[in-house]
């Protein structure tokens, strides 16, 4: 596990905390207590109120959509149940135990938390620690973006080779996003290698970050579509009820996927960068339907790739102002409300790009491909490329 970045989910954790997770507990033990000891007043809507806060309070904030480079490091550390979306599933859970009574309510309360308080605890040592050792965290530039390769080392099997093949692989998918984006540096560099598992981090800019944030979407939207059929399919045979010849069936996944991944190329090259020449663009559909196939298979194989960023400061819209302003103030305003605008705008987007970056977090564990994925020849247009169109100068 990087330090660094280690280092940035504790932040990340006491920033959470502080904000309003320790209010919220708080709020709810308050409630239960108070119906505790008062039984005969009704405690009930003050209580729903104080849960519904807290559970608002965990799909809003930052782990409702963390990376998943991230969250591995919330699981490594046992932070993924006392947190967001792990944390309301406990809650839940705690508060729908039948015929718990609301002194019941109360223990549990107190033990839950408890065990928060000692994760707390522990977590702010650590972050002292490592800030003492000259541990810095882990952060993106604001207005840059990270793609994060995560390699399960089942699909390298432990092999140095076989890492380099799939790092090899990373490095033409990233070039062709790079190339519609009319990015002249083809060369694709590397600004962290996390220690103790294969992960990779690449930076992007805002165009190839969000056309690989959208290949993550489609990779999501697809491998769920064919587990919902294949789900379908077994409640049927279950049933007892007649189905498709499953041969129909495997064709129509495997139609599926395939043709969204065409699809998907050409509507990424069709908002190439002018710069990008109109007639590289038939290869470059080629390239990057190469390449979307090579991520979905990844995909399918276990392995998890994301595009992160810093997430982005909420600006704030100016106050009006009156139909007697003067014009000098009139027109200081407008300069402020088309700063706002873009702003927002900019907002907008990298929020998008984070959340549809983050998107493979939500997949179920896969211990074995189902998507039909067919191998294809790499791309490695540009060593090779460049030294025979040397040799052809030269001998012109």
């Amino acid at each position: 596990m990087d330090a660094s970045r280690l280092l940035a989910v504790l932040d990340d954790i006491e920033a959470e905390m502080e904000g309003g997770l320790v209010r919220h507990l708080a709020s709810i033990m308050q409630q239960y207590t108070a119906a505790r000891d008062s039984p005969t007043v009704d405690n009930a809507t003050a209580i729903q109120r104080a849960v519904g806060a807290l559970i608002e309070y965990t799909e809003l904030g930052r782990f409702s959509q963390y990376p998943p480079s991230k969250s591995g490091v919330l699981v490594a550390i046992g932070g993924e149940s006392r947190l967001g979306p792990g944390l309301k599933n406990r809650l839940i859970s705690l508060l729908s135990v039948p015929g718990q009574t609301t002194a019941g309510i109360v223990t549990a309360m107190n033990a839950l938390n408890a065990d928060i308080s000692t994760f707390r605890k522990a977590c702010l040592q650590t972050r002292a620690g490592l800030r003492a050792l000259g541990i810095t965290p882990h952060t993106i530039p604001a207005g840059e973006f990270e793609v994060g390769v995560l390699i399960p080392e089942a699909l390298v099997d432990h092999k140095l080779s076989s890492l380099l093949k799939e790092l090899g692989t990373w490095n033409n998918i990233v070039r062709g996003f790079q190339e519609v984006t009319g990015d002249e540096e083809r060369e694709v560099s590397v600004v962290g290698l996390a220690s103790g598992s294969y992960e990779t981090y690449i930076p992007l800019g805002l165009a190839a970050a969000t056309y690989l944030s959208m290949t993550i979407d489609k990779v999501l939207e697809w491998y769920l579509k064919v587990l919902e059929i294949r789900k379908h399919r077994q409640e049927l045979k279950e049933l007892g009820a007649p189905i498709a010849e499953a041969g129909l069936i495997k064709k129509h996944e495997k139609d599926l996927v395939e043709n969204g991944i065409q699809e998907l190329a050409k509507e990424i090259v069709k908002k190439a960068h002018p710069k990008v020449e109109p007639n590289r663009k038939h290869e470059l559909i080629t390239h990057l339907s190469i390449s979307i196939r090579q991520i979905t298979r990844f995909v399918d194989k276990g392995g998890t790739v994301e595009v992160a960023a810093t997430p982005p400061d909420a600006s704030v819209e100016p106050d009006s102002i009156s139909e007697e302003a003067t014009q000098e103030e009139k027109t200081t305003y407008e300069d402020m409300l088309n700063e706002y605008r873009k702003l927002s705008e900019q907002v907008q987007k990298i929020s998008a790009i984070m959340q549809s970056g983050s998107a493979l977090g939500r997949l179920p564990a896969r211990p074995e491909p189902i998507l039909q994925i067919e191998s294809d020849i790499e791309v490695d247009d540009s060593p090779k490329e460049k030294t025979s169109r040397r040799k052809a100068e030269k001998t012109n």
